[in-house]
């Protein structure tokens, strides 16, 4: 179907010159998203030789340099340090004393830098001012370079653009995202002149030259007809042009432009404002030639106008009409002033395209009321144009507007600063220029008439020192934004518009220019975390508890909390402290607050405050506490749906609470006999170490205790002493390094219980005895202990540098995860200790290893540890059950029997499988865990030492060593305490090994391989779906690939990538990750999936670009139809179209039941699953779409690149590394 547009005016915007009709300027200045130049404007020019225009006088992003294809885009140059984690970029900083630059939050237009104080600084530019190019960031730079082949094009800009080095070559091609727009001029073009950012065809038509300026996000086009009688040629009536378009529909854009959307999810990808002409007013004959105005004419710096960039003084406008019919577009130039004897010639028709992004910057003037002045080159005007040099063409009050991203929710926004380059005034008496936070946003079609109100004053400044260009470092008016940054935030707006205006605007003595550069730099700290309130207790009391379960105290309470700042941990300089508000309701029923501040400690300290002993009794006495770093205070511990405040009742003649006493985990509580606990921040005892605690009452008559361990005390626990008063004691155990929490009451003969006694201890984690990672390199002769304590020397009949359990299916090709392997040979292929009695084996216990058993003809030892005649233990392979098993001797005598667990289910051969073994030598158990299972236990009725080396890969027995490990092995560790459940789930399941990693750099027929490609599965690219792998050789003008050599593009209707069988876990934990561009900043009007498993009618999970235009990740709670989901999403981080796309990554942490989106390397949030039962998703992995009710949809329109699968939690260093620009296979 036809489009027929006439972009008219009503006769308001008609001037009437010399009894014709003529056009008033409309003129508007950028595109927003630009198929840069699709509809190529018409220029008429009198003289009969067009002068190239002076370009050295435009300001260019980056040096300009001659065109030599030969000459790379100069490397971004490094004035600040950069490191690519948070963490190394905060490290460095403290180092140095400077900001660092975080690499894995680079973009085109972001900056985010680490201060030395644990602040953070982002800034967000309006204009992209870098790209990536061969793996390195790189200046924006629109000068054109000439191809070996010819074609010319921009040496950096955002998108794909190739221009026409003569000939019967398209004029102009652009690509974005997989999608490209193609403009042909009907007939052979001469070679162009290349002059910088500007080509010049000359003579096109008789007398007619086309002019191409190429911005760094887009193109325009002019024709210059340069005699009156060149514009009576027929082909100036109606202008056809070739239009072709992959993936993209041009269609009618905002108030008379033109729009290329995305085919399938209509979302703009390019876009024009209405297409307008214009002669050359007051110029002379003389005046260079021109590219259509991209800025409408006023008393700026009006000499040397360079009429390729703007409309002249006084110049007539006119709009230009325009068709689409099949595969034509069709310039309709307004005949009237063609054939205008008053027409100052040469006359310019200019449309202009430019990509979408989310920043952006718009021109308003009241002179052209329906013009838009988007995305305009160079500078443009601010306040009243004085009328009086002439130059003005009724140009009337000029505004500028600038939307610049906003994502700072759950910051402290410290400061904030929106900068922008001036480079004239009207003269040198200072005159104030406001900056506002508008009412509304801006758009393509963003005129004079439908402007956004100027809302909120935010600073007026009076500057008057001028720059000479526009670059992306030079801004030198600052005006505070502080108010406006906090506003966004506490309103949830992921952009913020401003607005510069002259403070009188009708003093046209302040009239002003500004560049289109603008930036806001955002100096902000994260909030403070919100105490958790398994982590608020109080002595006495217990944990804390609001309403009917709130208990008596005997003693005013010691209150314990602990405090936490993302910003401030270990690695960084500044502490924390906490805030306390304790309140309760006096007679009058007036509420009486109390505050008291603490002392500064580390993050993740524990905190404790005594309240006084004048607090009223036999009232309910409320408290809350919140964190606080040197910035600002964090939330309440109360605030939010689940969590509430903490409560207590004074009562001073309420049984008296009973001491608590250990001497491995309380030794300074031990002189006292008190409820009271003293303060001791020492780390005692450690997580799987046995301590013994002490419950005493000074009350004669109590006869039982209830106890607790991280609760409050509970029914079921309770300990009678041998006669009442007396005291009682048990064996305790930790199973978590967090603060941990004893709580005791003491119990009388008639029933009533004392208050809750209640100490908390800190806990370590104490390292293994012994580890061996076994990740050598081939040709290595001993395994080096974590420590360096405990070397392992091998036996002659070892290989290392095998593929490790990380690898997968590998092959002996990967090299980022090593392991060593075994041939069964128990005399020479094993390692051994020179330490011996790592461990006693008479006490607690454990060992942990990854195992790859690969012959189960005989028995097979991972780990022991040598005895007399028999091991202390082993952990391996039982012939016999086939199975795995966890075994202790009864006797370090030959052959006297012992006691051993097995696993339920059999041995796997040839997959990589994780064993862990734990003693606890109170319970006298001996448990077995396979992959992070348990496994059924056994009792242990006799107890020796071993006293030799460690063993890997074979067992002492009879006098010899035997059992030979057969296979690989990884990561041995064994213990001198028991190994608790949380920690196997971590060594088992946290641990991140990669299941798959596909760079999509490569393709053999319809499949790309996955990098360790030799077992690995391959990605099926099916119905279309391609590999784009640019020869940047031969076309250095093509888009380049998101990271290495290629990505996959996907069409959006059907195309899609698989694997033939499944590779997340998807009932365990997991991580996956991509790099993905979109052709727009939005989603459009549908869901679209970039990564998915599918099981039998669902996915296992979503990540996908919703319709709500934010970032999704949808968790499917069973594979049924229509089944309940749990759904997380980013409204801050937005989808963007940068060239570079943007990085996702989700982690599913089954321990924690946690969720965590990441977007760009940041958390972009984090939940608790509301399910706890996973499932497993057996179907393959699906790039670029997702499985519901049983049928595949949410087609991905886009390119996706670095497709990553783990088994196991990835940290938030480790998604950053994934960032990279650089390919890392080795991640």
């Amino acid at each position: 179907m036809a489009i027929d547009r006439w972009n008219g005016v009503t006769g308001e915007d008609r001037d009437m010159i010399g009894g014709n009709t003529k056009f008033s300027v409309r003129r508007r200045l950028g595109l927003s998203l630009g198929l840069a130049g699709l509809l190529t404007a018409y220029a008429v020019v009198s003289s009969p030789a067009v002068a190239a225009p002076d370009r050295t006088a435009q300001a260019a992003p980056a040096p300009a340099a001659e065109s030599d294809e030969s000459a790379p885009a100069p490397a971004v140059d490094g004035a600040e340090p950069v490191r690519q984690t948070e963490a190394e970029a905060f490290a460095h900083a403290v180092d140095i004393g400077e900001r660092v630059e975080i690499g894995a939050l680079q973009g085109e237009s972001t900056q985010t830098f680490a201060n030395p104080d644990g602040t953070l600084t982002s800034v967000q530019h309006a204009q992209p001012f870098r790209v990536v190019r061969d793996g390195q960031w790189v200046p924006t730079d629109a000068t054109l370079v000439t191809a070996a082949d010819g074609s010319i094009g921009p040496r950096a800009a955002t998108l794909g653009l190739r221009l026409s080095g003569g000939g019967d070559t398209p004029l102009v091609r652009v690509q974005r995202a997989g999608r490209s727009m193609t403009l042909d001029w009907p007939g052979a073009l001469p070679e162009p002149t290349v002059d910088g950012d500007q080509a010049i065809y000359a003579e096109v038509l008789p007398d007619v030259d086309l002019v191409v300026d190429v911005e760094v996000t887009g193109f325009s086009h002019v024709l210059v007809v340069k005699t009156p009688e060149a514009a009576q040629q027929p082909e100036l009536a109606e202008l056809e042009f070739g239009l072709a378009t992959a993936g993209l529909t041009v269609q009618d854009g905002l108030e008379g432009g033109l729009a290329a959307v995305d085919t399938m999810s209509g979302a703009p990808v390019l876009e024009a404002a209405a297409p307008a002409m214009w002669d050359s007013g007051d110029d002379t004959a003389g005046t260079d030639a021109a590219t259509p105005g991209r800025t409408a004419p006023d008393a700026g710096d009006a000499t040397g106008v360079d009429a390729t960039e703007s409309a002249p003084p006084g110049a007539s406008q006119a709009p230009i009409g325009w068709r689409i019919d099949g595969d034509t577009l069709t310039l309709l130039p307004d005949q009237a002033m063609l054939t205008d004897p008053d027409t100052r010639w040469p006359v310019y028709i200019d449309p202009v395209w430019q990509d979408t992004r989310r920043s952006d910057w718009a021109m308003v003037a009241s002179g052209y009321p329906h013009m838009s002045y988007h995305k305009f080159s160079g500078t443009e005007g601010v306040g009243n144009c004085p009328v009086n040099s002439g130059q003005c063409n009724k140009v009337g009050k000029k505004r500028i507007y600038y939307a610049l991203p906003t994502p700072y929710a759950g910051r402290t926004i410290l400061s904030a600063e929106f900068r922008v380059t001036m480079t004239h005034t009207y003269n040198s008496t200072p005159k104030n220029v406001s900056l506002y936070r508008a009412s509304s946003g801006i758009s393509s079609g963003t005129n004079w008439n439908n402007k956004p109100a100027l809302g909120v004053l935010l600073q007026t400044k009076a500057p008057t020192a001028k720059k000479d260009s526009c670059t992306s470092t030079n801004q030198n008016v600052g005006f505070t934004a502080t108010a406006a940054v906090r506003e966004a935030v506490t309103k949830g707006w992921s952009t913020t518009t401003f607005g510069l205006a002259a403070t009188d605007e009708n003093d046209q003595t302040a009239f002003k220019r500004f560049c289109g550069n603008a930036l806001l730099a955002v100096h902000y700290n994260r909030t403070p975390s919100q105490p958790k309130q398994s982590e608020l207790t109080m002595s006495p009391g217990g944990q804390c508890v609001t309403g009917t379960n709130r208990p008596y105290v005997d003693t005013p309470p010691t209150l314990f909390m602990v405090l936490r700042d993302p910003d401030h941990s270990s690695s960084h300089t500044e502490d924390v402290r906490g805030q306390i508000l304790y309140y309760w309701y006096d007679s009058a029923g007036t509420r009486v607050n109390n505050y008291v501040t603490t002392g500064w400690k580390a993050s993740g300290s524990r905190f404790q405050y005594t309240l006084p002993s004048n607090i009223p009794q036999n009232t309910p006495i409320t408290w809350e506490v919140q964190a606080g770093d040197s910035e600002v205070w964090g939330p309440w511990s109360w605030e939010g749906s689940t969590q509430t405040a903490c409560q207590f009742v004074y009562d001073s003649t309420a049984p008296a609470a009973p001491d608590i006493d250990s001497p491995e985990y309380l030794p300074l509580d031990a002189s006292e006999h008190t409820s009271a606990c003293v303060e001791d921040d020492q780390h005692r005892g450690g997580v799987g170490i046995y301590g013994t605690f002490i419950f005493d009452s000074v009350s004669t008559d109590t006869v039982r205790y209830l106890y607790g361990f991280n609760t409050n005390p509970l029914p079921d626990n309770e300990l009678v002493p041998t006669s009442p008063g007396g005291p009682v004691s048990l064996r305790w155990m930790p199973v978590d390094d967090a603060p941990n929490i004893v709580t005791v009451q003491a119990v009388d003969q008639s029933g009533l219980r004392s208050a809750i006694a209640t100490c908390v201890i800190s806990v370590p984690t104490r390292l293994a005895a012994g580890e061996w990672g076994l990740g050598e390199a081939a040709g290595a002769v001993s395994a080096e202990d974590a420590r360096g304590n405990h070397p392992a020397v091998a036996g002659a009949g070892v290989t290392f540098g095998v593929s490790g359990p990380g690898c997968g299916d590998s092959g002996s090709e990967c090299q980022f995860d090593r392991a060593i392997q075994f041939t069964g040979d128990a005399a020479e292929s094993y390692l051994a200790t020179t330490s011996s009695a790592l461990v006693d084996t008479s006490s607690g216990f454990g060992a942990s290893a990854w195992v790859r058993l690969t012959d189960d003809t005989t028995d097979r030892v991972a780990v022991s540890q040598d005895g007399s005649g028999e091991p202390g233990f082993t952990l391996g392979f039982d012939a016999a059950t086939g199975k795995w098993e966890f075994a202790i001797p009864s006797t370090d005598v030959l052959s006297l029997g012992g006691w051993s667990v097995t696993s339920t289910a059999p041995a796997i051969r040839d997959e990589w499988t994780h064993l862990a073994a734990a003693y606890d030598p109170e319970l006298k158990t001996m448990t077995l865990y396979v992959n992070g299972d348990v496994q059924p236990t056994a009792q242990r009725r006799s107890a020796w030492k071993s006293r030799g080396a460690v063993q890997i890969g074979r067992a002492y027995a009879r006098s010899a060593h035997t059992a030979g490990w057969a296979g690989e092995l990884a990561d041995i560790a064994v213990y001198d305490r028991v190994l608790v459940p949380r920690e196997v789930s971590e060594l088992s399941t946290l641990r991140p090994i990669r299941l798959g990693y596909w760079p999509l750099d490569d393709v053999s027929g319809d499949r790309s391989p996955e990098y360790d490609d030799e077992n690995g599965q391959e990605l099926l690219l099916e119905n279309g779906a391609h590999l784009y792998a640019p020869d940047v050789d031969a076309d250095p003008f093509a888009e380049p690939p998101l990271v290495g050599g290629g990505h996959l593009v996907l069409d959006g209707v059907d195309d899609r990538a698989r694997t033939d069988a499944p590779v997340a876990v998807t009932d365990g934990s997991f991580t996956v990750a991509a790099r993905v561009r979109l052709p727009s900043p939005t989603c459009g009007d549908r869901d679209q999936a970039v990564l998915s498993q599918a099981g039998t009618v669902a996915s296992g999970f979503v990540i996908r670009c919703g319709s709500a235009n934010r970032w999704e990740l949808v968790l499917p709670h069973s594979d049924n139809n229509d089944p309940q989901t749990t759904l997380v999403f980013d409204g801050e981080q937005l989808p963007s179209a940068d060239q570079y796309g943007q990085h996702l990554a989700v982690v599913y942490d089954a321990f924690r039941n946690e969720l965590r989106l990441f977007v760009n390397g940041e958390v972009a949030v984090t939940a608790a699953a509301t399910y706890t039962a996973g499932w497993r998703a057996d179907g393959p992995l699906q790039v670029g779409r997702a499985l519901h009710n049983g049928g595949f949809g949410q087609y991905l329109g886009g390119v996706v690149d670095e497709v990553r699968v783990y088994t196991g939690v990835a940290d938030d260093e480790t998604i950053q590394l994934m960032t990279s620009i650089d390919p890392n296979p080795y991640l």
